[in-house]
């Protein structure tokens, strides 16, 4: 039973402390950015692409919930926290939306 215990106790920590990759300052929303979307968005279409005058998303909602189709469509499985970093810095590089 002890040793159950101490089992039990063991995977909790440890699972406590791998919450998110991302979990620490040191990550920026452009590193989360970086390492998990330019697959997509520099081979296909540089930062152009986030720029250009025919943008399907309008406002800061329509780039958060852009942010998490693609998400959902690479299965990148990031948390939200680290999904709202990339939308702050796609807003405040690119799109310049007003957070109301």
């Amino acid at each position: 039973m002890k040793f159950l215990s101490i089992a039990l106790s063991s995977l909790l920590l440890s699972t406590a402390f791998s919450v998110s990759v991302y979990a620490d300052d040191e990550h920026s929303g452009k590193e989360i950015h970086d390492e998990n979307c330019l697959n997509c968005h520099k081979v296909k279409h540089d930062d152009k692409f986030y720029t250009r005058e025919q943008l399907r998303v309008k406002d800061l909602k329509g780039l958060g919930s852009m942010v998490r189709m693609c998400d959902a469509n690479l299965g990148t499985s990031l948390f939200d926290e680290d999904m709202d970093e990339i939308t702050d810095y796609l807003n405040q590089s690119y799109y310049k939306f007003p957070k109301k």
